[in-house]
């Protein structure tokens, strides 16, 4: 594997977006690619390599190269220790940073003991694992977490089975995919690949959906006719699998504060041919009176730290810190408030986050309960679903049960 300088500028161009101006890393990547039209298959595919394997190894490849932080190459260095970790050939690498290729190449072979190093994490996210899960869970979901994230695919059974989506698949595309014996309409492919270019993607037989990001939508379990509020609805991933549950009868009313997002969602909505939902701004204070003691379901995906989505995100650790998680513990606490009285008597309110961390979720969910409003309210069901355990994501999620 050959290294060319373009494509290291490129690299380099992403981690500091993503490090330095703490950008998102996805929309990053993406704005490299498209700017590179003329890179080929293989060169956008090491350059999305090594943009997530140098943010996601940052820690490691800091001890081995001895970095500086507040080097004005610092962000080159990253990309020569992480290729000659991976023995990826760069002939310019000598001249593009002033790291010594000898003196890298003798403290890989250093061996540090230290978990934290290891699976280069941030003593704080180190120290709260720990504290939740003990050594030998901890141990097995901090690796987990570190592995390349599986490709998953959701059927819109709305247009099609799993059974035909799976052998088009195979049969028109070359892609061998197996089924998840827990998930009926899922997929997981088996060579991960760019999939959203094909016809049937297109025509709305799939969408691509973490497997335990599926299972929320299974958990929630809304029947046919009802009403559902789906709050911090995003670009509806959920919002679609939920319509699709439904059969596409009923009113699903999918809230956010991002136009973005809402466009995103009506053309997911177009290509899966699902017409019952509707968007609203979650600004909108008459739509909360409206539907005061209303609704079936109100499903909260609430706004979190992401640590459980480490394996596909692993800018979360970095950008994310005890100061921050402690404010988006009160921005929680504030939607359950305010999204709660839209639940109607023998109604359910599902709360979910894509953290595995107490604070964020059975915390809260007991602090909620003991409020004025949530006396009104029980636990049905509560899960917490593990990255080791799973091979998906890792999420919470709660049902509970207006009295």
């Amino acid at each position: 594997m050959k290294l060319y300088r373009n494509l290291a500028d490129g690299i380099v161009e992403g981690v500091q977006e993503v490090l330095g101006n703490r950008r998102a890393l996805r929309p990053t990547l993406k704005n490299i690619l498209i700017k590179n039209r003329k890179w080929g298959s293989n060169d956008r595919k090491l350059v999305g390599k090594g943009i997530i394997e140098i943010i996601r190894w940052k820690r490691k490849f800091d001890v081995i190269g001895k970095l500086n932080l507040k080097s004005k190459n610092y962000y080159k260095n990253l990309l020569v220790v992480w290729s000659i970790y991976n023995d990826i050939e760069f002939e310019e690498c000598l001249t593009f940073s002033e790291l010594k290729k000898d003196n890298i190449c003798n403290n890989i072979s250093i061996t540090n003991s230290k978990r934290a190093f290891k699976n280069s994490i941030p003593d704080w996210l180190d120290s709260l694992g720990m504290k939740t899960y003990g050594k030998v869970i901890w141990e097995k979901e901090i690796q987990a977490l570190n592995r390349p994230a599986k490709l998953f695919l959701r059927t819109n059974t709305l247009k099609t089975n799993v059974n035909k989506l799976q052998a088009y698949l195979k049969e028109n595309h070359k892609v061998n995919t197996n089924k998840v014996s827990n998930i009926p309409n899922a997929l997981v492919v088996e060579e991960n690949k760019i999939l959203t270019h094909l016809d049937i993607y297109k025509k709305g037989w799939f969408e691509i959906q973490d497997l335990n990001s599926q299972k929320i939508s299974i958990f929630t379990n809304p029947k046919p006719n009802s009403l559902i509020i789906d709050a911090c609805a995003g670009s509806g991933g959920k919002t679609l699998h939920l319509a699709t549950i439904m059969k596409n009868t009923g009113r699903i009313i999918a809230t956010d504060s991002s136009d973005k997002k809402r466009k995103q969602l009506e053309k997911r909505l177009k290509r899966n041919g699902i017409s019952i939902v509707e968007y609203l701004n979650s600004e909108n204070e008459y739509f909360f009176k409206k539907f005061n003691n209303s609704a079936n379901i109100v499903i909260i995906d609430a706004p979190c730290s992401g640590l459980g989505v480490i394996k596909r995100n692993p800018v979360a650790k970095w950008h994310m810190n005890p100061k921050r998680i402690k404010q988006l513990v009160g921005i929680q606490k504030q939607i359950l408030q305010k999204y709660a009285p839209l639940v109607k008597s023998r109604g359910n309110l599902v709360y979910a986050t894509c953290s595995i961390f107490p604070n964020e979720n059975q915390n809260q969910i007991k602090k909620f309960l003991k409020s004025n409003l949530g006396l009104e309210f029980r636990i049905e069901k509560e899960e917490v679903l593990l990255t080791h355990d799973t091979g998906g994501d890792g999420f919470y999620v709660v049902k509970l049960l207006r009295l």
